[in-house]
């Protein structure tokens, strides 16, 4: 007799759930996706214990018959493919007939449907029908899930605390609603209700609902196509962030999806407008012809395969940036009362998104005495754009620069004075102006010189040639990349036994470390088996305009300062953030101000 044996269906379906149901939110996202399939405009999910004991999914879609009830049971019973050719097109949720049959292997599960008509109930345990009766039934299908993982102890006992699967059922939802925004969705949580969204399509009203109206209020609207994609969505401007990427969400053809790749396309376009340690909200749709995509490469689809990924991504960063260029980004200030018992009126509130915890600056009396000692024109460190000989040359070549388009953000801020040699005061209609003097700098030098490397190809050799050595697998990889290494400025030649020697470098790269740059050149193809040469050359840019910027505590005359933001708001495509997403300027409304002083 054989040792290999066909597994019994109980054992098969309890296999295939261990793959499909991980937790209770997989059950949900299982069951809401069979109901979202099904036509409905209209779902309620409620659960107790988070999910644990009580799961329940009702819906207005189109219902089953009975025999259709009975069959949904059975293993790889779908209606949603016919033949081979199906599976190159997939445009449903579900389409494996897994869903039931693996649900009902480990729980108590109970089904009332309905066409319209006479309902059915049908009732399974351990994977075995224990009723099947007609029922009185609303058009659409009732799916409650009790006693999840009772009959796999092991697997129940590996689930997190109520509160962590809540909080993963609340995000299973929450990216459902933001998918579908035409069907509404209910949350219950112990018979009260958490949510409801309206189902009238309106995406910016989700996103204000699940997020907060805070966060409604600063979301740009973006789209775009190209030949294969066509994006629309929302992402978030700079007055609001996140200190992790979870809120950046990608929607491919209505299947909300992890894209490791589209996602770090958008976190670099965002790079020098926001901190490192911050992240923006995105909600990303993307639809593309069916047969670019393969989602049947994971068990839970979560993740797909996606032919023409970088024409994506490259839609995708275009797309995000001339949203950034076209919006006015300026964070505001905003007045937050104090408690009773400190003697001061108020605080100040910046609303920037490199602020981690509500940080404030108490309103203190200014002392009378200031030293007004200016430093000599010829000791302020800005690289040589304001001494005497050329400050006049200055503005006329920063007359020219301006363009004859009408940037949308463009502002004429009359300059008032400095404050501690580092902030630049000025004014307008709105209210009033803190410019950083040195983040401005910054970001003119930033652009300037990127514009300058962009259209320098030119190496340049090192007068002593640097020296790496690398273990023989190391080796091996970074020999097939020199050829592409010397195109983009670095040569590399093998000096030894798994030695390389370094004789030239990108002409823009002398500004910065040149042996960290070429390291880091080559960790990336060691790590990822291809350069990104954006990256690197962000990294010199960003280096190189920092160091040649004037710094703080430099005392600037009036003209200086009119200077400085001029061009600040004249040549730079992002007045607003430094080349590391520091804001440059912060606006204190008018409004604002007469709440300060108690004339409103």
């Amino acid at each position: 007799m054989g040792i290999i044996k066909e597994l019994t269906p109980e054992l098969a379906n309890m296999i295939a759930a261990g793959e499909v149901v991980e937790r209770p939110a997989s059950v949900i996202k299982e069951l809401v996706e069979n109901s979202i399939d099904a036509k409905a405009t209209s779902i309620e999910i409620k659960v107790k214990n988070a999910g644990k004991t009580f799961i329940s999914v009702l819906d207005n879609g189109t219902g089953m018959s009975k025999e259709d009830a009975l069959m949904a049971f059975k293993r790889h019973a779908t209606s949603k493919v016919s033949d081979v050719n199906d599976l190159f097109r997939i445009g449903s949720l579900g389409f494996r007939g897994e869903a039931l049959p693996s649900i009902s292997s480990v729980s108590k599960l109970t089904l009332e449907t309905s066409m319209g008509e006479v309902g059915t109930r049908v009732i399974v345990e351990d994977g075995e029908f224990k009723v099947v009766e007609p029922c009185s039934a609303k058009k659409g299908t009732y799916i409650c899930v009790e006693d999840l993982f009772y009959n796999t102890p092991a697997r129940l006992k590996h689930l997190k605390s109520d509160y962590t699967e809540l909080a993963v059922i609340n995000e299973t939802i929450l990216k459902l609603a933001l998918s579908y925004p035409h069907i509404s969705f209910s949350l219950f949580n112990e018979d009260r209700l958490s949510y409801t969204t309206s189902g009238n399509g309106n995406l910016l009203e989700n996103i204000a609902l699940l997020y907060g109206t805070s966060v409604g209020k600063n979301m740009l609207r973006v789209e775009g196509e190209n030949f294969d994609f066509r994006i629309s969505g929302y992402i978030s401007s700079i007055k609001e962030s996140k200190p992790n990427r979870y809120s950046i969400i990608t929607i491919l053809n209505g299947r909300a999806v992890r894209m490791p790749n589209v996602m770090t396309s958008i976190i670099e376009s965002y790079r020098t407008y926001l901190p490192s340690d911050r992240f923006p909200i995105v909600v990303l749709n993307i639809e593309s012809e069916l047969s670019l995509v393969d989602v049947n490469v994971h068990p839970s689809k979560n993740e797909v395969r996606l032919s023409k990924e970088d024409q994506l991504k490259e839609l995708v960063s275009s797309c995000i940036l001339d949203t950034l260029k076209k919006s006015f980004l300026v964070p505001e200030v905003s007045v937050v009362n104090k408690p009773k018992e400190i003697v001061s009126q108020g605080y100040l509130h910046i609303n920037y998104p490199s602020v981690r915890k509500e940080e404030t600056l108490e309103l203190k009396e200014i002392p009378v005495e200031y030293n007004k000692q200016v430093d000599k024109l010829s000791e302020l460190e800005l690289t040589s754009q304001f001494t005497s000989d050329n400050v006049n040359k200055e503005i006329e070549t920063t007359k020219n620069i301006i363009k004859t388009e009408n940037k949308p953000y463009q502002k004429h801020i009359r300059i008032i004075g400095q404050i501690h040699g580092t902030y630049i005061v000025g004014e307008d209609e709105e209210g009033m102006y803190l410019i950083d003097q040195h983040a401005a700098m910054e970001r003119i030098n930033y652009e300037k010189f990127s514009k300058l490397i962009l259209e320098n190809h030119d190496s340049i050799d090192l007068l002593v040639p640097i020296v790496l050595e690398y273990d023989a697998s190391s080796s091996i990889q970074i020999n097939k990349f020199l050829p592409i290494l010397a195109d983009l400025g670095l040569c590399l030649e093998p000096f030894g036994i798994n030695t390389f020697r370094i004789n030239s470098v990108p002409i823009w790269a002398k500004e910065s470390d040149i042996k960290v740059y070429a390291v880091n050149m080559i960790e990336q193809i060691l790590s990822t088996n291809k350069i990104d040469l954006n990256i690197l050359r962000e990294h010199a840019i960003s280096t190189l305009a920092c160091k040649a910027s004037l710094k703080a505590n430099k005392v600037l005359s009036l003209y200086e300062m009119e200077v400085l933001v001029q061009r600040l708001f004249d040549e730079c495509d992002n007045p607003f953030t430094c080349a590391h997403g520091r804001p440059t300027i912060v606006k204190i409304t008018a409004y604002e101000l007469e709440k300060m002083f108690k004339r409103v």
